[in-house]
């Protein structure tokens, strides 16, 4: 289960800031994120899959990001991940990218997209009709709805609101995104694992695959912190850093 933890305008230096778990098979193939050799204005992690991406930005100032919609019926056959790809080198506004998406949700697999221009900061996804700008403050995206909530994104919404209001920096929200504690009640062990922050399902070679914290700051300057870990080990328990890289732009 993927997280997107936001900050939105809620601190004047750094008027966004995005936390968020990259949950995939172990066995699906991408890259870390980097330049794209094909599109140099874009930095994102890359599907090998489909040639998308989860989450990425852009030079000229763009943010996009996406999770699936895990107990939606599939739709359409489209990745998810060109949400994101297209967005990062669109020109249109939030506002006009999402109206003109709202025509054709119905093409892309079940997904929550956030994507921010510069200025603005949307959200959809297509198990419902319709699209928002987003107000400021916290907001905390899994694969539910956003107008939804259950234990994990609550947790995560209020830990991210301390984090903010501490200026917690790239490191504190590094290990915030490891947290390994269930959220609720589950009576099985894959559900009580998706329950987590930090997801490892070994018997299913499912989990967290990545962690990356961006920073938009108020000169419109980036920060891009990307945390890859070791998938090798059946321990479900089992977490080691294997990269952190650094992006400016």
């Amino acid at each position: 289960m993927c997280l997107i933890l936001l900050s939105w305008q809620q601190q004047p230096d750094r008027p966004l800031i995005i936390a968020a778990n990259r949950d995939e098979f172990y066995s699906r193939p991408s890259l870390a994120a980097d330049i794209w050799p094909d599109h140099p204005q874009i930095l994102a992690g890359r599907d090998l899959e489909h040639g998308g991406s989860w989450l990425g930005i852009s030079r000229n100032g763009r943010f996009a990001a996406v999770t699936n919609l895990r107990e939606v019926e599939h739709s359409g056959e489209h990745s998810r991940g060109d949400l994101v790809k297209d967005f990062l080198l669109s020109e249109k506004s939030t506002a006009d990218y999402l109206e003109q998406l709202e025509v054709k949700k119905s093409i892309y697999r079940p997904f929550n997209f956030i994507g921010f221009d510069g200025h603005r900061l949307g959200y959809s996804n297509n198990s419902e009709t319709g699209w928002q700008l987003l107000p400021p403050g916290c907001h905390a995206i899994g694969n539910i709805p956003l107008n939804s909530t259950n234990e994990k994104t609550a947790k995560g919404k209020i830990d991210m609101d301390v984090a903010v209001s501490t200026k917690a920096d790239h490191l504190a929200l590094l290990a915030m995104l490891q947290d390994k504690s269930p959220n609720g009640q589950h009576q099985d062990a894959f559900h009580h694992a998706l329950s987590c922050r930090f997801v490892s399902v070994a018997d299913f070679n499912y989990g967290t695959r990545s962690s990356s914290v961006v920073s938009r700051h108020q000169n419109g300057h980036w920060d891009f912190w990307e945390q890859r870990y070791n998938t090798n080990s059946a321990d479900p328990n089992f977490l080691q850093v294997s990269a952190l890289n650094h992006f400016q732009i």
